[in-house]
């Protein structure tokens, strides 16, 4: 896990998973998302509709912090507002010093993330609420928990090198 201060970006950023995000949302994933593309344009029944493809389930970040603090083996705190644009704007060096430390795949900070989006996201006030019952009664049956799917992820970026291990 990612016990080690210097090893953690969160620890090493001071974050720790301390986000502000109340709302709830359906995540989309791209995996699913794409299996659902090839659905919508090969099945009959789905020709010229509009679906709504999210994993099928609802969350609120303020509920998955904690689970990801776990996984990283990171203590939790609750939210704060915590502007990433700002936050996360002079950690290109750090940034550079875990991927030489872990051996990472060498991205470029600018390229890593969009911190504004990140901010659209778990800053928002509102609940996005999208029904995929439309997609499932004409038959695309596929959804995804959305937990399981985030630390599955995570694990895939660890084992790909693009994040630093989580043991």
């Amino acid at each position: 896990m990612w016990a080690d201060e210097g090893s953690s970006w969160c620890w090493a950023t001071s974050l720790g998973g301390r986000f502000r995000s109340g709302q709830g949302a359906g995540a989309p994933d791209a995996a699913l998302l794409a299996r659902a593309t090839v659905w919508a344009g090969s099945a009959p029944e789905a020709a010229g509709e509009v679906f709504n493809i999210t994993n099928g389930d609802q969350i609120r970040w303020r509920h998955l912090w904690p689970v990801f603090a776990r996984h990283f083996g990171m203590d939790y705190a609750e939210p704060q507002p915590v502007p990433l644009v700002e936050a996360m704007a002079q950690h290109e060096e750090l940034w550079g010093r875990l991927v030489e430390r872990h051996g990472l795949v060498p991205t470029p900070y600018q390229d890593l993330v969009g911190w504004a989006f990140g901010d659209f996201l778990f800053r928002s006030e509102f609940d996005n609420v999208s029904s995929t019952i439309k997609a499932r009664q004409v038959g695309f049956p596929d959804c995804l928990d959305t937990e399981d799917r985030f630390l599955e992820l995570f694990d895939q970026l660890a084992a790909n090198r693009i994040i630093p291990p989580l043991s």
